[in-house]
């Protein structure tokens, strides 16, 4: 049987070792295990805080504190690999040490340096439940879960910390010492015993501080850092004391998806509906459930978030996401480059592990195709847009496709409206209707249908996606490139308001005009002819007429064509067949609508590495 251990406090979950003694257990990294760091040290205001930490990184790990917000990261060699300890904002012992500091305190580094993997990785619940949960409840069942360790490593390490407890209470400070649950009661039966500090080494050769680039930050960060970012402006607002919008992580999660939805519709004119943020939440939260935690960590988020939209808001989600705000473009420290898979230090492949055991698992590579951005702002404005501009084909192959589509939904349309139903008198004509038969059974006979044939075919397309024209003011007429491309005409977006790529700009059509065989299109913005018409998809309709060798032109959009364009299309003898653009989903309307214009011909070489498939 193992010794009782007193309850952890209600509201703080700390744990009384001694009349000036107070242990507070914690899981490392994690946000809400900061927030009851502060709340204990504001609440006891101890002389002395004491880390599990030890000694040989302490000059480090201090230069690190006083460094943040901007990231650090502490190296030292192990057993021919590089263990490393990113110092950040939420962790409970950084906050802790930062505590300390900040308000003149002393700060101790108490733990046990013998050479060996240093920190355990122990499976336990999601910190999240401190939410919703009193302090004591949840840390009470923790610390059931994690009986005295009978490993002599272990047990040498929370003798060690039970020295320098011991000595500071004989010394008359108050004392508050933050660490992992799983030493705690290990740490509490070494204070029964008489206490002699363990022998340990004092220093460490090679402990390096190092600065962290700006991807790697986006790549390594033990906690999403939109939710990390969002705890340290708290805390230099002074607040972070209670769990809300500011700290509670799945409330920080939800305002990202909000954040990346007002990106996603100021950049891509596209809405993220109510609903789809509703089955975002849900989808990953059932995604998080699998993996027997409560809260989404990144790849959970952007699962769902592709699921429920779209590739393109899944990547505002992770460019949002993991930006870091306080890069560090100081200089003053050497630069790491660190991913899952390798660490570089002054241009050298480093071999490395974690110093945080069991974060590795939901580092999972993220379902993303990662957009590359400018080196230097600014470097993709020397590609100028002129006469030279031309298509991306993937996206030439895609619009062709649709319009192809178009026509032949068209076509079965006129089918169905000149199909006519008989009763069966002495031919069967062009079969039996099965629906009207069944309808009409009580009558006891057959009924029949005919299709007359549609004569001719359609040429000519024009979709319109958006009526609104002052949002749509660049308007240019394209030449097919060969015989199986359409001439297009349409209005968009200015042609190089938005740079993805050196040479490319991204654009979203308001609507445009397709129309076969290619060569004969005039630039109808310009036309003489269509002076008169009031609207920029009253001139595409009308070139539509006015180029189809057909006799039917194929119209979709939000509602049908005016009046006046069908007694215009009537006068040519021609008929407009109107799809309501409904028919098509609305995803795919999204994607087809936006599309890329690139500086000239030599760019389509490796446009395709900046633009998503």
């Amino acid at each position: 049987m193992f010794p009782p251990y007193p309850p952890p406090d209600t509201e703080l979950g700390i744990v009384k070792a001694r009349e000036r003694v107070f242990l507070l257990p914690t899981f490392h990294q994690t946000l809400e295990f900061a927030v009851l760091v502060r709340k204990a040290f504001f609440a006891l205001r101890p002389d002395s805080v004491v880390l599990e930490l030890p000694r040989t990184i302490e000059a480090a790990f201090r230069q690190a504190l006083v460094r943040l917000p901007r990231l650090s990261v502490i190296l030292y060699p192990e057993g021919g690999h590089t263990v490393y300890l990113l110092v950040e904002p939420h962790e409970a012992m950084v906050e802790a040490g930062r505590l300390a500091l900040e308000n003149g305190k002393e700060l101790v580094f108490s733990d046990r340096d013998d050479g060996s993997y240093p920190l355990r990785g122990d499976s336990v619940p999601d910190a999240w439940a401190l939410t919703r949960l009193s302090a004591s409840s949840f840390l009470d069942a923790v610390l059931r879960a994690f009986p005295p360790s009978e490993e002599e490593r272990d047990i040498l390490r929370e003798r060690a910390m039970a020295y320098h407890l011991d000595r500071l209470d004989t010394e008359g400070k108050s004392v508050l010492w933050v660490g992992g649950a799983s030493h705690v009661r290990g740490i509490l039966a070494a204070l029964e015993e008489p206490l002699a500090e363990p022998f340990t080494r004092v220093r460490r050769e090679g402990v390096t501080l190092a600065a962290i680039s700006e991807e790697s930050a986006r790549e390594v960060m033990s906690e999403i850092a939109f939710v990390s970012a969002s705890f340290e402006r708290a805390r230099q607002a002074g607040r972070a004391m209670t769990f809300d919008e500011e700290t509670d992580s799945q409330r920080v999660l939800d305002g990202l998806l909000r954040r990346a939805a007002e990106r996603y519709e100021e950049e891509q004119r596209t809405e993220v509906t109510r609903r789809q943020l509703e089955v975002m939440r849900v989808y990953s939260r059932n995604l998080a459930l699998m993996e027997n935690v409560l809260t989404p960590a990144f790849y959970e988020l952007i699962v769902a978030a592709r699921g429920a939209v779209d590739d393109d808001f899944a990547w505002y989600v992770w460019d949002l996401g993991s930006e870091w705000p306080w890069p560090d473009r100081s200089h003053s420290l050497p630069l790491i480059t660190l991913s899952r898979d390798e660490m570089l230090l002054n241009g050298k492949t480093v071999h490395f592990r974690r110093r945080f055991p069991g974060k590795e698992e939901r580092l999972r590579r993220l379902p993303i195709r990662r957009r590359p951005k400018e080196k230097r702002k600014g470097e993709w404005d020397r590609f100028k847009f002129g006469d030279s501009i031309c298509s991306h084909p993937p996206e030439d192959i895609k619009v062709e496709s649709f319009g192809n589509k178009l026509r032949f939904q068209a076509l079965n349309r006129l089918s169905e409206e000149s199909r006519r139903v008989f009763p069966m008198t002495v031919s069967l004509l062009d079969g039996i209707d099965i629906r009207e038969t069944f309808r009409k059974l009580h009558e006891n006979r057959l009924y029949v249908f005919e299709e007359r044939r549609v004569h001719g075919g359609l040429s000519s397309v024009v979709v319109i996606f958006d009526e609104e024209e002052s949002r749509y003011p660049w308007r240019v007429t394209w030449m097919g490139e060969h015989g199986q491309e359409s001439d297009m005409a349409f209005y968009a977006t200015p042609m190089d308001a938005e740079k993805v790529g050196p040479g490319i700009s991204r654009c979203q059509y308001g609507g445009f005009l397709m129309t076969m065989p290619p060569g004969r299109l005039y630039d109808v913005w310009h036309d003489p002819d269509y002076d008169g018409l009031d609207s920029a998809p009253d001139v595409l309709l009308a070139a539509a007429l006015d180029y189809a060798p057909e006799p039917r032109v194929v119209y979709m959009a939000r509602r049908p064509p005016p009046r006046y364009m069908r007694r215009f299309a009537s006068r040519l003898g021609k008929q407009i067949v109107y799809l309501p653009i409904g028919l098509i989903p609305r995803e795919r309307v999204q994607k087809l609508r936006r599309f890329h214009v690139l500086a000239n011909k030599l760019v389509r070489s490796y446009a395709g590495e900046f633009i998503p498939e």
